[in-house]
């Protein structure tokens, strides 16, 4: 144990972000290449995360940016977008705590603080 011996305040909380609502064009996805040929909220999501959120080359074809529009399929890639929050749990509950130990580099996960007292189930 080290001679000296620090305490510091903790709190865990969950913020949710999202970005503003993009509309999509099923109808113009049909036309790009490659084409979206599904029927459900389901495939279209896969195919939004597979071609154009994931996919660089998809953006990048000048029939897809020509078909789509250019900024419409940047907008729809998320590619920079602002995230802002719209549920924070620290408006309905704290969860709060004390740890006592000592600042050690090689404890980033922890903040780079070395806790001494593992009564909690989360370190």
């Amino acid at each position: 144990m080290s001679d000296k011996l620090f305490v510091r305040r903790c709190e865990r909380y969950t913020v949710w972000e999202a970005t503003e609502p993009v509309e999509v064009d099923v109808d113009k996805l049909r036309k790009c290449d490659p084409p979206y040929e599904g029927n459900s909220n389901e495939e279209l999501l896969s195919y939004l995360e597979e071609y154009i959120i994931d996919g660089w080359d998809f953006l990048e074809s000048e029939h897809n940016q020509e078909v789509y529009g250019e900024d419409e399929l940047y907008q729809l890639s998320f590619e920079g977008a602002e995230y802002s929050p719209y549920s924070d749990s620290r408006e309905k509950f704290g969860d709060f705590w004390t740890d006592i130990g000592v600042p050690n580099e090689e404890y980033r996960k922890l903040g780079r603080f070395e806790v001494f007292d593992h009564s909690r189930d989360d370190y």
